[in-house]
């Protein structure tokens, strides 16, 4: 729930609204597949690419393995997601021949969409799952930094 309180599109009107303050960051809805992308970037190695905001037709961002295109959805929600965003995600893999997609949500998925993404080279990724990959990322990241910070602090030694 943090992610999504993080990321979420804020009311207005709404007395439950999410300020930032000296703890808790705010940040802009569009900045969540950003943060998406990073997450697949860093735990699953590859390259990302974030699509514009608008007319992105159900694909938030596009992760390359090697020659392997991977498309992916991504939903800031509290509200389970339902088989419509798998559906134009699968369209979309599809049409652009990618090996397979991800959708990626802060909440999780209805007994329908989980049973419609079966067989489809779709991952689906609810709330539990993703704080999993990020930090599978985060240590992947440690493991790769700590041999240049201690070779980095072995020279300053000298």
């Amino acid at each position: 729930m943090g992610l999504y309180l993080r990321f979420r599109r804020e009311d207005e009107k709404d007395v439950h609204a999410v300020n930032e303050n000296a703890i808790f960051i705010k940040q802009d809805p569009i900045m969540f597949e950003t943060f998406i992308a990073e997450i697949f970037e860093s735990a699953r190695a590859g390259n990302t690419w974030v699509s514009p905001p608008s007319g992105d037709f159900g694909v938030d961002f596009e992760h390359n393995i090697g020659s392997n295109k991977y498309l992916g959805q991504v939903k800031c929600k509290k509200d389970d997601i339902t088989f419509d965003p798998i559906a134009i995600l699968h369209s979309n893999i599809v049409k652009q021949n990618a090996k397979g997609g991800y959708v990626v949500t802060t909440s999780s998925f209805t007994k329908a969409a989980k049973q419609y993404a079966e067989g489809l080279d779709i991952e689906l990724f609810d709330g539990v799952r993703l704080v999993d990959l990020w930090l599978d990322g985060v240590k992947k990241d440690e493991k790769d930094i700590t041999p240049l910070f201690n070779k980095l602090s072995h020279t300053e030694t000298k």
